[in-house]
This record gives structure tokens, sequence and C-alpha cells, in this order.
């Protein structure tokens, strides 16, 4: 019986033959100091020589004609990327590195979104070897992707599910996909094939309607009415919770889902060029690990929640609930205030929702001629979408104003 030690160089060294718990292996050079394996299945030393040698050949042949030397499926695929970025974000834990780059980094919004996601591709094509996915192949994803849940049965649904998904939802995902496959393509998993070029581009935009002025002064006074409404501590402190967290996204334009993971540890006191007090707030969001620069008068809400959390400590969400446990949504206290306050809708029919505040602070930012780069920036989105989705919003006549100095 040929032990564990045994090795063998065939080939010029292009070849290595040995053993593994009695069974021959193979490993054949690729170049760039990379290599293959694989299992020769046998025992018996003259038989594995053959398939070791025919491996080398197949290898080399694949190499000169520009093919996948590795035959991965979709699936296979799938498993190896989401393994990679879940290790990335376990390193950037372990790091506690203010990381920014999405190459290094990946927040857990976004591991979560990827995790939600490639369940479509895996059953939409799993079984499909990346060779095989071409233009074709991508562009018949979205009717799939549109039917998928018309095809379940009602009560296979997931309850929160969207059974018509939004263009904005397939742009995403058509993303997704893509960016997987050039996952493979970086490591020749794909041989020399060109990467598919196809994109989705969405018929139309769906924008969530930013508040009014006058609506949001509305949900303000809303508010403290149902505040003072109440004496009882357990009855008052989600609502002056609500109000502080209404304040703060009104003022800073965080996501909803950033808000509700930021932690005591991630905000920071300073003092601005024009010596006001302000805090720097470091979030997670979809564009990775970005600072936040509120609005001055975010500071005086900031120390009230300091002033109500004494005993606080770095690890601890800023937003909890009265019996401590993390938010996670506020979505119906904030329509029970809209419903109050007579504004579930502006004047155009449009619902406004927790993402309505954000959308006020871009608009409002716009409106006061701040530079669309700056505001971008601190929003953790791109200049094209503020253009798109926000600067609509904002006036002709304010933006003439704004540019005239």
């Amino acid at each position: 019986m040929i032990g564990n030690d045994y090795k063998e160089q065939l080939e010029d060294g292009k070849l290595l033959l040995f053993v593994r718990n009695a069974i021959f292996q193979a490993r054949v050079y690729i170049g760039d100091g990379k290599y293959i394996h694989r299992s020769l299945k046998t025992s018996n030393k003259g038989e594995a020589r053959k398939k070791a040698l025919r491996l080398l050949h197949e290898t080399e042949y694949k190499q000169s004609a520009g093919l996948p030397i590795k035959q991965l499926t979709m699936s296979q695929l799938i498993d190896e990327y989401v393994a990679v970025r879940q290790k990335q974000y376990d390193q950037s834990l372990l790091s506690k590195q203010k990381i920014t780059s999405s190459n290094e980094s990946i927040s857990v919004h976004m591991l979560r979104q990827i995790k939600r996601v490639v369940k479509f591709w895996r059953e939409y094509c799993g079984t499909t070897a990346l060779a095989k996915i071409d233009n074709a192949v991508l562009q018949g994803y979205i009717p799939w992707r549109k039917d998928y849940y018309h095809r379940m049965p009602k009560e296979s649904i997931p309850r929160n599910a969207k059974p018509n998904p939004a263009d904005k939802t397939l742009q995403w995902e058509m993303t997704l996909g893509k960016t997987m496959l050039k996952y493979a393509h970086e490591r020749g998993y794909r041989g020399a094939m060109q990467l598919p070029t196809y994109s989705f581009t969405g018929v139309k935009k769906i924008v969530r309607p930013a508040f009014t002025l006058a609506d949001y002064t509305k949900l303000l006074k809303a508010m403290r009415r149902s505040i003072d409404e109440v004496n009882e501590h357990w009855r008052k402190y989600p609502r002056l919770l609500l109000r502080d967290y209404v304040l703060i996204l009104s003022n800073s334009g965080m996501r909803v889902g950033e808000l509700n993971n930021l932690q005591w540890g991630d905000i920071e006191r300073f003092v601005d060029d024009k010596d006001r007090p302000n805090y720097r707030l470091f979030v997670n969001g979809k564009t990775g690990r970005r600072e936040v620069i509120p609005r001055t008068n975010t500071v005086r809400y900031i120390d009230r929640m300091q002033a109500r959390n004494p005993d606080r400590n770095p690890n601890e969400f800023v937003f909890r609930m009265r019996e401590g446990g993390k938010v996670i949504t506020l979505i119906d206290q904030f329509q029970a205030v809209l419903k109050s306050a007579g504004i579930l809708e502006n004047r155009d029919g449009e619902r406004y929702t927790l993402y309505s505040l954000r959308h006020f602070y871009a608009v409002r930012a716009i409106r006061k001629g701040k530079p669309i780069w700056d505001i971008s920036k601190n929003m953790g989105t791109s200049v094209k979408i503020i253009e798109n989705y926000y600067g609509r919003q904002a006036t002709a006549g304010a933006v003439a104003t704004a540019l005239g100095g």
C-alpha cells in the first residue's frame, strides 16, 4: 500500500502525482502561481498516471482554446461568492477598522441583501454552467423574476414579499448577477469568454415624496401633542424616541436602516470651522462605512438622548425600545402620528413614509444651494441619484435664487 508521503513529478514538474488516504491525487500548474487539484479516484499507480496525464492535456487544451478550466455552475459560484463576502464582513468586525472601500469591507445590510437575492439567481439558472450564461440568459431573468411570485400558490408567498418587483429592485438584482459573473471572470472560471453586457433599464422611476415644509411642521406639532397627552413614563418613552428619530433622520439624510444600527460608539463630537459644536455619525450603509455630518441643530437632539441614557456604553444602540431591545421599525408609530396630523399623503396622493424624511433633507439641502457632491457624499448615494430623484423636487425659483448668490 502506497503511503501519503508518495509524490511523483511528471512532464517537467507541471504535473504532480501524490496520495491522500490511499487515493491518488493530481495537481496541475496553470500559470501565475496557480494550480488545479483533482482526485483521480484510484489506488492503482498505472491508472493514476494515465488519468493525471489526461487531465494535464485537457487543461493545456482548454488554456490554448480560451475555455474555462473549472466547469462551475451558477450555484457553485453563488456558494463561493457569498462565502467570500461573509469572510470580508467577519474580518471587518474583527479589525474594527473604519474601512470605506467596498473591496475591503461590506455592511451587514448589504450582506443580508446579497443572501436574500441570490436565491432568485440560484432558482433561475443555478444548474447552468457559467460558460453558458450570456446576454440571452440575463435578459430572460427579468420576465422570469416578474412572474416569480405569481407562479406560487397564495399561501406559499412570504408575508413580506412583493409580487410585483419595482424596476429599481430588478436593476439591483441584475447588478448583483453581473457582479458575480465578473468575480468568476476574474478567477478564470469563464476562460477567455467575454462578459455579458446586457443591462436592465427601468421604464419609470418611483420616487417617494419628500415632506413639504408645511407638512413637516404639522408632523412636528403632532409629535409634540402626542408627548404632552401622556404622563406615564412607559407611554411617554416611545413618543420621545419617535420624535428624536424623526428629527435626526430629517436633519442628517441617513437611511432608516443606518439609524437603526447606529451605536453610541459611532458618535463623535467636534467643533466646525465656524466654532459650532456638532457630531460626526459613522454609519454602515449600502456604500459601506461613511461619515455623516448632520445639521448643527441636531446637537440638541443627540444631547437630550444622551441625557436620557446616562449609563450608555459604546456598543449599545442609540435607538432602543423601552425594554432595551434594538429598534426594528417605528413605521406603525410614525403612521399613527401622520394620521393624527392629517398628512398621511401629500397633495398628489403620494403616501409619506419614514424615507420621506431622507428625501426632505435632500430637497432642502438642494434648495439652500448646498453642492450636490457634498449632499451625495453625506447621504451615501451618487450625484446622478441626487439629480434624478431629488433635484426635480427643488423648485426652479429656489435653485435660481441659490445660484444667484
